[in-house]
């Protein structure tokens, strides 16, 4: 049986589609023949995807890894294969599921929906994708039965052993252009890895849906070394990104995992998310010994009353304490921050830029709040009928991942909202010290084109570069 991954394009080839490569990895120990078609790391053109679409006829199976900013090009995408291989099944998972799965099966032409972990739903319904009656005694999926019904199976249990999964088949995967894209490459010239060692999230961020749910489980300190020694023996990165967002949950666990670093002598820096309210000096020193360079804050707002609305579970004095402790230790950090929460005024606007200011935070842009389908912000945005759209339509906005206004929370006008936002971040980028401002422009565009030159070829870079200077031209 020959299968074909199908990876959407997405904003940038920051980061690698590790769940693709999982299941990559699962699929072949079971005897399936796999291709990826990464359209992140490699985008077509219309006209090429279209003619390698007309290629489709030689797989027995479809499957889409989507987000819920995907939703237009999976509804397109699905409906021209349909056209071409009417008979083909298409199997969608990731996090567009738990976001939209009914709007997904109602709306186009998708034959299954696997949610939550695909590994193990993934080999069963493949063993039946050709008997839809056995559907319904498969855990873990969504489908239309035969009276076009649209059925939901009850779930999975949760894989507990993560040590059992094989690695990623990074082999099916573009490294090289996801490593020139990666993040830590573009502004400090890191060679970067990427593992995931953690599933479920406790929390409950109004803003966010989560993919496994509340429930957590890690993996062993050992297994996460022996796969990054194995990464880097392959292909011989500097750096470690750990990609998930709960990694401090078990601290216990982040503990063994820095004494395994310095005791196996890796020697390689690593980074990683954390939360403001798990702080210990003791184990940040311990991470800082053995090669940790930055940790990503959420933080999200410097006005306690946004926090607040978020149920963030989390206080700016906290904040203040984990930026404080971070740089104690030696550790950089990311702090990415949200604008136009609901309840957000000009004076909880002043409050997180006086805040940012005040503890001299590097980042001087803001994401746009963006109600997601599966989420608790999502249900009062269209309760206080904040989003306009039919949710069809919504969905199919939202390919700009926070980059762009889509929705007003606030009870400022549409106006307003975006001066409010640009004289926020003029007044940041006003206060960062001009030797900062020189170095993160220089270093972050010459490895900005170095990436795009290894992505897409020399010619086209020259023409973006062209093309950016004829747009911001002076008139």
């Amino acid at each position: 049986m020959k299968i074909l991954f199908v990876y959407p394009p997405a904003r940038d080839a920051s980061a690698p589609p590790l769940g693709i490569g999982y299941l990559c990895s699962i699929l072949r120990s079971k005897g399936y023949e796999i291709d990826v078609l990464d359209l992140t790391s490699k985008p077509f053109s219309e006209e090429e995807l279209f003619d390698e679409i007309g290629k489709f006829h030689k797989y027995d199976c479809i499957g889409i890894s989507a987000i819920i900013t995907g939703y237009s090009f999976l509804k397109s995408f699905v409906s021209e294969v349909k056209k071409k291989c009417p008979r083909l099944p298409i199997i969608v998972g990731n996090g567009i599921v738990n976001a939209c799965p009914e709007i997904l099966l109602k709306n186009t032409k998708v034959d299954a929906l696997v949610a939550d972990e695909g590994e193990l739903t993934l080999v069963e319904l493949l063993e039946n994708i050709n008997i839809p009656k056995n559907f319904k005694d498969i855990k873990g999926i969504w489908y239309k039965d035969e009276e076009g019904n649209i059925t939901k199976t009850i779930d999975r249990e949760r894989i507990k052993d993560l040590d059992s999964l094989p690695y990623p088949a990074w082999d099916m995967i573009n490294i090289p252009i996801y490593m020139g894209n990666a993040g830590p490459f573009l502004t400090h010239g890191f060679k970067t890895g990427w593992i995931s060692t953690v599933r479920g999230c406790p929390f409950r961020c109004e803003f966010c849906s989560r993919i496994y749910g509340r429930g957590v489980t890690h993996r062993s300190p050992d297994s996460m070394i022996d796969e990054i020694l194995e990464f880097r023996r392959i292909y011989k990165n500097t750096h470690v990104a750990i990609v998930d967002n709960e990694f401090m949950v078990n601290m216990k666990m982040v503990k063994g995992f820095a004494n395994a670093l310095i005791e196996r002598k890796v020697n390689m820096t690593w980074e990683a998310n954390w939360r403001v309210n798990f702080l210990n000096e003791d184990l940040f020193r311990l991470m800082k010994k053995s090669g940790c360079f930055r940790l990503g804050y959420g933080i999200e707002s410097g006005s306690q009353k946004i926090l607040d609305i978020m149920n963030k579970n989390a206080t700016v004095e906290q904040a203040k304490e984990a930026i404080k402790l971070t740089r104690k230790v030696g550790i950089k950090m990311h702090t990415p921050m949200m604008f136009g929460y609901a309840g957000e005024s000009k004076h909880t606007i002043s409050e997180t830029v006086n805040f940012m200011i005040d503890m001299k935070l590097e980042n001087t842009k803001f994401f746009f709040t963006t109600p997601y389908p599966g989420t608790e912000l999502y249900k009062w945005a269209r309760k206080n009928n904040r989003i306009k759209e039919d949710e069809e339509t919504y969905l199919s906005l939202l390919g700009n991942n926070a980059e762009k206004f889509l929705v007003n929370l606030t009870d400022m006008s549409d106006e307003e909202y975006i001066e409010q936002k640009s004289r926020a971040e003029e007044k940041l980028r006003k206060s960062l010290p001009f030797k900062l401002k020189v170095q993160r422009y220089l270093i972050k565009r010459i490895y900005y084109i170095v990436a795009r030159m290894r992505q897409h070829g020399l010619m086209w870079t020259i023409r973006k570069i062209i093309s950016k200077c004829l747009v911001n031209k002076p008139s």
